[in-house]
């Protein structure tokens, strides 16, 4: 299994409201890993392959289920279901109840996937972290139409488009909107620090330089390249995702049209 590789960390939740519990969004983050310490920008690593393992981990919150480990050797390059556990679960906690996204949103999910540089988890495998309970948002406010969206723009060292990355956020409440439409300006400011903090905590650092080292990067076309996210910035425009209601059972109301 040569060639480059990297991990994709995916959140996916649903909604509080019976209304909206056929619909679910999600958003993910792709991350260099290895027994070294990233440069801001380069080659993704290629160390040893990643291979088949079980490993279940039942805590008092969750239970995580893990088809896949990454050694060399004796040495663990990540341990999927620790990753997960110590850095992932707490950052996204953080995250959800910072007070930007809405009460009426959840997440159910994380969940890590091997990636090659094909593009592809490696054998389809992935280690899965599953909330007893769906961990709801910190907002206290009701729900944006779903497909109104608030998007995370990262930038790197690497220059161009090439550099940028974007996540689509989980649905804020109305109240971090104002009435012309836009979000406010506390409440972007209060979500990129929470941001900030939120790309700190999955990162793995470690003194000695030959253990595991985690960073959120930017990687994309052909997965070989990649930089280290160094800012995240929010603009006070909202985007849209079309796709967090495309399950959604619409009701249409209709008026035969008639003349003279």
């Amino acid at each position: 299994m040569a060639g480059e590789k990297h991990l994709y960390l995916v959140a996916k939740g649903g909604y509080e409201d019976s209304v909206n519990q056929s619909e679910t969004w999600q958003t993910g983050i792709r991350l260099w890993c290895d027994l070294s310490v990233p440069d801001d920008q380069g080659t993704l690593p290629t160390t040893s392959d990643f291979t088949a393992d079980a490993a279940t981990d039942v805590e008092d919150d969750w239970t995580i289920e893990s088809s896949w480990q990454w050694k060399l050797l004796t040495a663990q390059v990540i341990d999927p279901v620790s990753y997960l556990n110590d850095q992932a679960a707490p950052a996204w906690s953080d995250l959800m109840g910072a007070g930007f996204i809405s009460g009426k949103v959840n997440l159910a999910s994380l969940t890590l996937y091997p990636m090659l540089s094909t593009g592809k988890a490696f054998e389809g495998r992935s280690a899965k972290l599953t909330w007893n309970t769906p961990l709801a948002g910190g907002g206290a406010s009701d729900l944006m139409p779903l497909e109104v969206a608030t998007v995370a723009s990262y930038r790197t060292a690497v220059p161009g488009a090439k550099g940028r990355g974007r996540g689509y956020l989980p649905p804020a409440g109305h109240v971090k909107y104002l009435d012309t439409g836009l979000l406010n300006g506390t409440g972007v400011g209060d979500l990129v620090t929470a941001l900030a903090t939120f790309l700190s905590a999955l990162a793995v650092e470690n003194v000695e330089p030959t253990l595991t080292h985690v960073r959120p990067i930017v990687t994309g076309g052909n997965y070989t390249k990649y930089g280290v996210i160094t800012s995240v910035n929010v603009g006070n425009v909202p985007d849209a995702q079309r796709r967090r209601r495309r399950s959604l059972a619409e009701e249409r109301t209709s008026s035969v049209v008639t003349y003279g």
